[in-house]
């Protein structure tokens, strides 16, 4: 199916998925253009965001995937990459709230998506300094306060802290690469 005139399907799990993987606010994701999606560089660029700075953030290959998809459809009346109805969506709360309640899905929010994305990056390995450029993020505070610690997450830096004291090697008079340095009180 190739770009269109007419109809377009909703777009609002697209761009869920896409939020939960770039950690975009509602607004960033729901206001971006076709000329702010650059699939050679893989990135997007966020204009209208809510501390007023541009930001380009990269995309996984699941979210390339997404607006691959999304391209083959795209309405050629408007730029907007996300769509309901033959318009841009303005907000996606109320859909996906009416199909939490269908699933039986309790306690969620549509903000967790964002919150889940910082806190992924985290558990990925990415550093805090990329993370924050990444979600847009201005201090280390609101940075920490979106990243959730599950005791998932303490038993995996006790299963690292185990192997880095399994694997560090003391020798008297040499510390090896890595090794902590014990000295006797």
């Amino acid at each position: 199916m190739g770009a269109t005139q007419g109809r377009a399907r909703a777009t609002c799990p697209e761009a869920s998925h896409c939020r939960l993987r770039c950690g975009a606010t509602e607004g960033e994701l729901l206001n971006l253009e076709w000329s702010d999606v650059d699939m050679r560089r893989k990135e997007i660029t966020l204009r209208r965001t809510k501390n007023e700075e541009v930001r380009a953030v990269p995309i996984t290959p699941a979210v390339y995937q997404v607006f691959s998809e999304l391209w083959q459809e795209r309405r050629l009346d408007t730029n907007r990459v996300f769509l309901y109805k033959e318009k841009p969506i303005q907000r996606i709360g109320t859909a996906f709230k009416a199909a939490w309640r269908q699933a039986g899905i309790t306690n969620l929010r549509i903000h967790d998506f964002r919150q889940t994305a910082s806190t992924n990056l985290r558990r990925a390995g990415v550093d805090t300094a990329t993370a924050m450029k990444i979600v847009g993020h201005k201090s280390d505070r609101m940075h920490r306060r979106y990243n959730t610690i599950e005791p998932e997450d303490l038993h995996k830096a006790a299963a690292k802290l185990h192997v880095f004291r399994t694997n560090t090697v003391i020798t008297p008079g040499h510390v090896a690469v890595g090794a902590e340095i014990v000295s006797a009180r």
